[in-house]
């Protein structure tokens, strides 16, 4: 009895198709080389930014304006634990875009240590922020150069100042 069903056999035209399949993955590995090379040559992939130091920041806000020489609401923010921060290089600004550095805000410090702290009125060495009153909100925002910030904390006044404290709102 013979068998009738055909057999395969290997012929050239088979083999092409490794060939095709291997010159997709050259041209692959080529075309991933070069998008490497290329974004290396044109310093993407070398711009780290300079990291924010880690640190604990806690904010107490005092409507009635009690232990303020003029009565006035105000914000103190403490750094309560972490690194020790460049005080030139921290910033507080509020809902309009004013800034003043921490070193520059009565009771700030060039070197910001744990139980630092500022005493944020809008009134004095911080008088180019305005009043720390209801709706307004700060931001602590490290700068530690001109292309680079973070920002570190956001702080939003909720309460409306009361008694006398209520007449610089």
């Amino acid at each position: 009895m013979s068998d009738s069903r055909p057999r395969f056999r290997p012929g050239n035209d088979d083999r092409a198709v490794s060939n095709v399949v291997g010159v997709v993955l050259v041209v692959a590995i080529v075309v991933i080389l070069a998008a490497v090379v290329g974004n290396l040559a044109l310093g993407f992939g070398g711009s780290m930014e300079t990291p924010a130091p880690q640190f604990t920041l806690d904010t107490h806000y005092q409507a009635d304006g009690a232990g303020n020489d003029a009565d006035r609401p105000y914000l103190n923010i403490t750094h309560t634990g972490g690194e020790t921060v460049d005080g030139t290089k921290l910033f507080v600004v509020d809902s309009d875009g004013n800034d003043v550095a921490w070193a520059d805000v009565w009771t700030g410090t060039e070197e910001i240590k744990a139980d630092d702290h500022v005493h944020i009125d809008g009134h004095g060495s911080d008088g180019d922020l305005n009043a720390a009153c209801q709706g307004e909100t700060y931001q602590l925002i490290y700068r530690p150069d001109q292309e680079t910030s973070h920002i570190v904390q956001e702080v939003e006044i909720e309460r409306r100042a009361t008694g006398p404290a209520a007449t610089y709102c």
